[in-house]
């Protein structure tokens, strides 16, 4: 018998999978990764809100705003983006597959929309703009899957909330509007109407169906604080649409949440579509005295304080160049706005999303955009899942366009355009509910086998869409 040494060769030597040793620098990259995602989402939402200090209360000083804030965020998401394309390449370029359909017509139309411009440099510009303030907010959902967005939004939400009532408190000659305005708070932002509507989605973002817990905890107590200071923000902006937009949002939760029970989404699918068919119908018999006791509550007309005379100036545009418009963002352009639309007094945007998206890149680019928001709706609404949270995340965030789309109808650039609440609208339209996996490489589709050979190993499916 020998106690000697006994040698195997070098083939048959391996490490399990579950022990094999993990990169040296796998945890700090990682970090890295999740702290440079997380800047950029938090850039985003800044830049598009425009929330900032000394903007003037009265418009018609003609007092000027400095651009250099606004630009300098604009482009720091620029290298930083490149930076994590340089980290997480694969990954990067795993987030671009599988556009939809729908949504590759709608770049189509905004880039021929150039061709034809009456503003070209400010179309590219508008164009550029808005996919740098939609890569961002998309990395991170991507990456992290909807239960951390929603996370990440809410934090946002608080800051928004406190910032703006102590703005408001600590200089109230910028934060309280003057003029025709004369009374209505805006805060930080440059206008009461995007701070109401702003509000609104960041009430919609931090409720919650359930009771407080009794026990006390910090964070708890200041995401309830938060919640009364967005109310108050919504109330004292005077936005009318902001009011409907917190109902119409607490009842699509409400109305999701009773749906939780049935299983089959075929069937939810078809409760949802007669439960709009029977609020369309009755929403229609009653809009007349409803808008009328709406408007009136905040010192308003039924014509929405002008809107419907630049509406009716700006319809007619439409049937001149229907099928490319007059290039994408033109008629972000207060310059073009004026010499388009003509009345008693100073008129710097149309007021209505869905009418400016016509003008910029023609019919058959609104209609796609709008098709792709309905199908999401219905498929967010449709699906059926396990997890009790899943299932409350994906009700806000069928909240959360339906609030989007509801305020485009009375306020312009809600959509498709760098300001207000497009980042928060494209972080909430992907389907997936975890991280995107990128396809594997290769190497990493061979594993050792038995006896060293390589046998083939299956990459593990992504979940969602």
């Amino acid at each position: 018998m020998s106690f000697g040494p006994t040698y195997v060769r070098d083939g048959d030597i391996g490490l399990r999978p579950s022990v094999r040793a993990r990169p040296r620098h796998g945890i700090k990259k990682e970090t890295l990764v999740r702290l440079l995602l997380t800047g950029i989402f938090y850039v985003a939402l800044l830049r598009a809100t425009g929330m900032w200090y000394g903007y003037p209360s009265n418009f018609d000083d003609g007092a000027s705003v400095d651009p250099l804030p606004q630009k300098l965020m604009l482009y720091s998401l620029i290298p930083l983006i490149g930076f994590y394309g340089i980290l997480e390449p694969n990954r990067f370029l795993a987030f671009f597959r599988g556009i939809p359909l729908l949504v590759g017509i709608v770049i189509f139309s905004i880039v021929v929309s150039f061709f034809g411009s009456l503003d070209f440099g400010a179309s590219v510009r508008g164009a550029a703009a808005v996919g740098l303030l939609a890569l961002g907010p998309l990395l991170f959902r991507l990456r992290y899957g909807n239960e951390e967005t929603l996370r990440l939004l809410a934090n946002f939400a608080i800051f928004s909330a406190f910032a703006n009532i102590l703005y408001t408190a600590a200089f109230p000659r910028f934060g309280i509007m003057g003029g025709s305005l004369a009374g209505a708070v805006k805060g930080l932002f440059y206008h009461k109407n995007t701070m109401g509507q702003f509000s609104a989605i960041c009430f919609i973002v931090l409720i919650s169906h359930r009771l407080p817990s009794p026990r006390l905890r910090y964070s708890g107590l200041l995401k309830t604080i938060a919640i009364v200071l967005t109310l108050v923000l919504i109330v004292v902006s005077l936005s009318s649409t902001a009011v409907v937009m917190v109902a119409i949002g607490l009842a699509t939760i409400v109305g999701l949440k009773m749906m939780e029970n049935i299983r089959h989404s075929m069937a939810r699918a078809f409760i949802v579509l007669f439960l709009c068919l029977l609020i369309g119908f009755a929403g229609s018999i009653a809009y007349l005295g409803v808008a009328q006791a709406v408007a009136e509550a905040f010192g308003k007309d039924l014509t929405l304080s002008g809107r419907s005379d630049i509406w009716e100036q700006v319809i007619p545009l439409i049937y001149d160049r229907p099928i490319f418009g007059y290039g994408f963002a033109t008629f972000r352009q207060a310059d073009i706005v004026e010499e388009y639309v003509r009345l008693g007094h100073t008129v710097r945007s149309l007021h209505n999303t869905y009418l400016e998206i016509c003008l910029n890149i023609g019919i058959p680019g609104f209609l796609c955009w709008i098709a792709f928001l309905l199908t999401r709706i219905f498929k967010k609404i449709a699906a059926v899942y396990r997890s009790h949270q899943l299932q409350t995340v994906q009700a806000k965030e069928v909240a959360l366009i339906l609030l989007v789309m509801i305020g485009a109808m009375t306020e312009a650039g809600m959509m498709l355009a760098p300001i207000g609440l497009w980042p928060v609208l494209v972080s909430v339209l992907p389907m997936r509910t975890e991280p995107v996996v990128p396809p594997p490489s290769r190497r990493r589709l061979l594993s050792k086998g038995p006896g060293g050979r390589r046998s083939p190993r299956r990459p593990q499916p992504a979940l969602g869409e």
